[in-house]
């Protein structure tokens, strides 16, 4: 300006300077945006909608260019203004062009950065505790060396209950000639799946002739042994549980607890159709239906009926909806188990092919997608902002001592010990992250209260969730902080006196 340039020439070079950064910056942005949603993908099951076929199209990059070009404009337009208060005179003589507003300006910036920091860092990590918890939720059964695999029998000749009942007899039998496999079964749905929702009227107990909801899945008898599902009380299902005999069922422990309050269930009658209960099995590890607002996973009432008893008007439509899975237990390797699975059920049905197979690790993460993803994403957008509130920190007290060289010389000249003069420089990076992290926890206190939807097994406050944040902030502003400080160490005080 002093050689005649125009505060619009100024301007002008700022936003070109700005847009060029800021073009880079997208195209980088967008490369990452592209391989973060391929990461993404990887942690979602094949089916999960509708997340799983987003692309990067058109929108996201008109998106990324609008939002680059408006943060250009914006903080391009910031040093211009901070030009109309300067005095061309006292600038040309002296050495620094740091101000009080200018530097209080950029500590407000970098607060801003840390606060928000504080509430995505809190954030996640309540969230990665939320995953930890469960995952780690005592599942009720014994997953290890169990393979299942699911068909489709949403098929007419499946809709005949002899043809229904001879499938899943002589295919069962063909999987436990399987050398090392222990036990075969199969079931409508396995734990970490929903359960089929039935309506019944208890038929006696202390809410007899009560309507009510309760899960409910057919299963053959060997699937509580191959799963290993503890059997409380009563006897299990056998091969004389078929039609024709006694209709009976096997209740889960929350469904004696809500239904019958805690008394002994066995020989009392289920429904109004005459099912007789003739056990009580372990609660195992269910989400909850749709149309309840509780944790993703949990116990629920549940009742087992024998395959051989199921309603034929049920095996018309359930599978429909539902892929009933069968399963076996193995003592040796799950190498080739999946072909010689398929091989058992060829032999009773060529045409029948399994539609996937998975481990009881498989389903426990497709229950658990959407937690998965949560964390993931507020995970990296969490790095992302402390990255950013490090670099800018960084920038901060680098900048200072490049344009304060000349003070802290004459300071060191006259007395002062290094150490001083880092601590000097360094006071206002620490500030700024002191001022940023108190201002986070204040906002933690109302942001964090709308995730109580997303949080199970532990608290909106959790304190060692607070503490953990708390201590890698500290330790990335404090690095952030002093390693830029380590310039003051290699300054010559005499060089510094020669100089003016």
């Amino acid at each position: 300006m002093a050689l005649g340039a125009s505060r619009w020439h100024i301007q002008r070079q700022l936003w070109i300077e700005n847009l060029l950064l800021a073009f880079i910056g997208g195209v980088i942005g967008v490369v990452v945006g592209f391989l973060g949603l391929h990461g993404l993908l990887s942690l979602l099951p094949r089916d999960y909608l509708p997340i799983a076929g987003v692309p990067l199209d058109g929108r996201v990059l008109a998106f990324t260019l609008v939002v680059s070009i408006l943060t250009s404009v914006l903080f391009g337009m910031l040093p211009a203004l901070a030009l109309k208060r300067i005095d061309l005179r006292s600038f040309m003589t002296s050495r620094t062009i740091v101000g009080v507003e200018r530097l209080r300006l950029r500590q407000t910036l970098i607060a801003g950065e840390v606060a928000l920091t504080v509430v995505l860092l809190t954030a996640s990590g309540l969230l990665i505790r939320t995953l930890i918890h469960l995952q780690n939720l005592p599942p009720g059964f014994n997953p290890q060396g169990v393979m299942t695999a699911k068909a489709s029998l949403d098929d007419a000749r499946y809709r005949d209950p002899v043809a229904f009942d001879r499938l899943l007899s002589e295919s069962v039998s063909a999987m436990e000639r399987i050398p090392s496999v222990q036990s075969a079964a199969v079931g409508l749905s396995l734990p970490y799946e929903r359960a089929l929702n039935n309506g019944m009227t208890l038929g006696s107990g202390p809410q007899a002739g009560q309507p009510i909801m309760s899960g409910e899945i057919y299963v053959t008898p060997a699937y509580f042994a191959t799963l290993q599902i503890p059997l409380l009380t009563g006897r299990n299902f056998s091969s004389s549980d078929h039609r024709g005999t006694q209709s009976v069922a096997i209740v889960n422990r929350s469904f004696v607890r809500k239904h019958f309050g805690g008394m002994n269930p066995v020989g009392q009658t289920l429904d109004k159709q005459g099912t007789i209960i003739i056990g009580v099995a372990e609660d195992v590890t269910l989400p909850p239906h749709a149309e309840q607002i509780t944790d993703p996973l949990g116990s629920e009432p549940i009742t087992y009926i024998p395959a051989a008893q199921a309603d034929p008007r049920l095996i018309a439509v359930v599978h429909i909806w539902f892929q009933p899975s069968w399963l076996v237990r193995t003592s040796g390797p799950m190498q080739g188990l999946t072909g010689q699975m398929q091989r058992a059920l060829a032999s009773v049905d060529p045409g029948l092919p399994f539609s996937g197979f998975y481990s009881m690790t498989d389903h426990l993460a497709q229950a658990l997608a959407t937690q998965r993803v949560e964390v993931a994403l507020l995970g990296a957008m969490a790095c992302l902002a402390l990255l950013l509130s490090a670099v800018g920190i960084f920038a901060l007290v680098a900048n200072m001592v490049a344009q304060r060289t000349r003070e802290i010389g004459i300071r060191i000249a006259f007395g002062s010990t290094i150490r001083q003069a880092i601590a000097h420089v360094a006071a206002s990076g620490i500030r700024s992250s002191v001022i940023g992290l108190g201002l986070g926890l204040v906002l933690c206190l109302g942001a964090l209260r709308v995730m109580r939807s997303v949080l199970y097994g532990v608290g909106v406050y959790d304190v060692p969730s607070i503490l953990g944040v708390v201590l890698v902030l500290a330790l990335v502003t404090s690095l952030a902080t002093i390693i830029p400080t380590l310039r003051i160490a290699r300054t010559d005080p005499a060089t510094t006196l020669r100089d003016e």
